[in-house]
């Protein structure tokens, strides 16, 4: 077995052999203020208290205090929901492509609009992306691990609200937020991040790639349900099988559906085609009991990280190796107005099953 050492990476993530190139420098983060204090009226723009991983190796082992992290929120609160009639809600994870309004901001709407406060976090906002980053350098300066911790972090702070039912919130992520989803079941994310807090009450995972297995050996117990594309070469569809099949092993009911002519992000108001861009669909990359990875059976140590740009160079590094080993080129996306209809009406049964249902 073969140790890698990372090089640095550009933001093509083209890693260099002979000569190791610095990369562009991590942006400033924003001057934001402290948490918002919650009334049972609040809803528009919130912030809360979150922290910055980098990697799962700090989910899983935290054996280091995690830099804390303010991040901005969209909350949408249905117009009848009170301190005496508390709401269920859903907490809306981006894609790689960061919010979109045909999809996070368009579900917020959804979930208000079926009596469910919907909660659009911004993850990417909260450590300095904008919408001028280029998408390369967007997944190095933010991994999906900063996800699940937002996650988290913002299931603590909706406990606070008086007019959002704690014991019925659940998640739901797009791509890189789906991964993050599917993530959230590990029962050791839960107990290092939220244990004084219900678990979430359902997992929806939107088309999440499936290159990476954290080897759950416990859930929380939560449900999960995963909507895919057969046309989307993003997701391995046997991977994820094998993922959910461990998952469902693990102590959680799991159900998969797959659209047969579908592509990925089919809520995009882009016309359907295929995309170059990073897909790490063929990797296949496990993380191992003392926190390293595996990448296509060859072990990624991963060092300990104590400041942002140490994590920042270490996931440029990943990221380059897998660009370099194992990446394709892309996949198909774009908009799928059929497909769009069809996961909404199974959106609608999840969240009456599991959300507006009376019964604990």
């Amino acid at each position: 077995m073969r140790v890698f050492l990372l090089c640095l990476s550009l933001a093509g993530l083209t890693c260099m052999a002979q000569e190791q190139e610095q990369p562009p420098p991590l942006p400033e983060l924003p001057s934001y203020p402290a948490a918002t204090e919650l009334t049972a009226r609040s809803s528009g723009e919130v912030y809360f208290s979150s922290v910055t991983p980098g990697d799962y190796k700090w989910l899983v082992l935290p054996d280091q205090a995690l830099p804390a992290t303010t991040v901005k929120a969209r909350l949408f609160l249905p117009a009848d929901a009170s301190a005496i009639k508390p709401v269920p809600a859903m907490i809306i994870l981006h894609g790689s492509g960061g919010i979109l309004p045909s999809r996070e901001i368009a579900y917020g709407e959804w979930m208000a609009s079926h009596g469910i406060a919907g909660l659009v976090v911004n993850s990417y906002a909260a450590r300095g992306v904008t919408e001028d980053t280029p998408y390369a350098l967007r997944v190095a300066i933010v991994s999906d691990a900063d996800e699940v911790a937002d996650a988290y972090s913002a299931l603590k702070f909706l406990n606070q609200h008086p007019a959002i039912n704690s014991k019925k919130i659940g998640v739901m992520g797009f791509s890189y937020g789906g991964m993050a989803t599917r993530a959230a079941l590990d029962n050791r994310i839960y107990q290092n991040l939220a244990a004084n807090v219900a678990p979430f009450a359902l997992h929806l995972d939107y088309y999440g790639p499936c290159h990476f297995d954290l080897q759950t050996i416990k859930t929380t117990g939560a449900p999960l349900f995963s909507l895919r594309g057969a046309q989307d070469k993003s997701n391995d569809l046997e991977a994820c099988a094998r993922v959910e099949n461990r998952l469902r092993d693990a102590g959680s009911d799991i159900g998969s559906t797959i659209f047969p002519t579908a592509g990925h992000a089919w809520e995009m108001d882009s016309t359907k085609q295929f995309v170059a861009t990073l897909n790490p669909a063929p990797c296949h990359q496990v993380l191992m009991k003392n926190g390293d990875w595996q990448l296509d059976g060859n072990t990624i140590a991963v060092p300990a990280l104590t400041g942002r740009q140490q994590k920042y160079q270490f996931r440029l590094g990943l990221l380059g190796q897998m660009k370099q080993t194992c990446m394709s080129e892309g996949y198909i996306m774009g908009e799928d107005e059929q497909t769009h209809k069809l996961s909404n009406l199974l959106l609608s049964q999840y969240t009456t099953a599991y959300l507006l249902n009376e019964k604990e």
